[in-house]
């Protein structure tokens, strides 16, 4: 009786399992430029002086010029605009330059600033992109604004319109200044910054730091980590079992925080070009292995820790990107992995929620669930590793 009443559902599987060869090829050539377009948050360096606010903002410039909402997208394949984007991104140089130069004034009415209660009126001094890197890529522009400011005033508050997406703001000062006391803040939504003072007076609470921290971890990994999402559903799927599941999260862990705090710390430096091609490879490894094996042996554990180094790597270059403020670099650093790790945590906790609901016993979770899934995992991996070592060579 049972069995005859699971039999449709075991049909549905079986169906399930060859559509996910369609699947796959449908990933296979989608996964490369929607992993190559994701947002990352803008950083900009603000300087005080007597007389001036001086900012230099590192952002991608064409999301603004195609008017793509960033606060509402993780990559920019989901905007509307996303073949105006394209087209802004086959730009040269100078041509980008141009054509933000004619938009400048719509740029600089989504700024906010004020020193004390006086509005801050920002002028264009110069902009800046990267060059030699692949097209398929975001480019970063450095952009260079300056202010004058009020003969007398306590603290600049700064931000800008959610619509040009997180900003991660940073108070640069000379050796004078305590740089214990400099200004560092994660401002999401067109939030404004606390009060920043020429002399860097006004640090933020340290409950602020590590909650922002903690946010930028989480968002690394959820929706922006797509990569490292699928290498930890690479170990799920592994085994439906918490034990296996959990020696080789621990392991992944421990390896990730080793290199993170090692290369944020200058230790280790280790170029990205080497880093990002042998993550992809990870993922392909633990998917495909996971065709061939049930139980979990040494081996895997010791390549798991060998990947974790290498994942922790890729989580240090972001951090590289945003910088950790030197008058709390420990804690900054804790709460970014502490973020990180509640990224992996809900990843895990998904994926057990939905194959909970399947009324699976081992054998037909690993047939019908974790082999098929695995080798979409695979496939992706092997493609990303393909995407990213053409990106160097061409």
């Amino acid at each position: 009786m049972l069995q005859s009443e699971f039999r449709p559902f075991r049909r549905f599987c079986k169906a399930l399992h060859k559509g996910l060869a369609i699947l796959t090829l449908l990933l296979f050539c989608q996964i490369s430029a929607a992993y190559s377009h994701e947002t990352r948050p803008a950083v900009a360096d603000i300087t005080l002086s007597e007389t001036e606010a001086r900012l230099v903002i590192q952002f991608n410039a064409e999301l603004f010029l195609a008017n793509i909402d960033a606060s509402q997208i993780a990559n920019t394949d989901d905007a509307a605009n996303a073949a105006i984007y394209d087209q802004l991104r086959q730009l040269s140089t100078p041509d980008l330059h141009a054509a933000f130069a004619k938009k400048w004034q719509a740029f600089s009415d989504l700024l906010q600033a004020k020193a004390d209660a006086t509005p801050l009126l920002f002028s264009f001094v110069d902009i800046n992109s990267q060059t030699g890197i692949d097209a398929s890529l975001p480019r970063l522009s450095t952009l260079t604004i300056t202010a004058p400011l009020p003969s007398r005033y306590n603290a600049v508050r700064f931000g800008w319109d959610a619509r040009l997406g997180d900003l991660i703001l940073r108070q640069m000062a000379d050796a004078s200044v305590d740089p214990t006391m400099l200004f560092t803040g994660y401002l999401k939504s067109g939030a404004l910054s606390g009060p920043i003072s020429q002399h860097g007076t006004n640090a933020p609470a340290i409950t602020t730091m590590v909650g922002d921290y903690i946010k930028i971890g989480f968002i690394h990994i959820i929706p922006r980590g797509f990569d490292h999402i699928l290498f930890v559903l690479g170990l799920f799927f592994y085994s439906a079992r918490w034990r296996p599941l959990l020696a080789q999260v621990s392991i992944f862990t421990i390896a990730h925080s080793l290199t993170l705090a090692l290369a944020s710390s200058g230790v280790i430096v280790i170029s990205a070009n080497i880093v990002e091609p042998l993550i992809a490879a990870s993922i392909a490894y633990v998917a495909l292995e996971n065709l061939l094996h049930q139980k979990l042996h040494r081996l895997r554990l010791m390549i798991i820790f060998i990947f974790g180094l290498l994942h922790g790597l890729g989580f240090a270059s972001v951090l590289s990107e945003i910088g950790l403020p030197q008058s709390s670099f420990l804690i900054s650093l804790i709460s970014f992995n502490i973020g990180v790790e509640c990224g992996q945590i809900a990843v895990i906790t998904a994926a057990f929620a939905i194959t909970a609901l399947l009324p699976l016993e081992h054998n037909a979770y690993r047939r019908y669930v974790a082999m098929p899934a695995s080798c979409v995992i695979g496939v992706i991996g092997i493609w990303m590793v393909v995407d990213r070592l053409a990106a160097l060579w061409l």
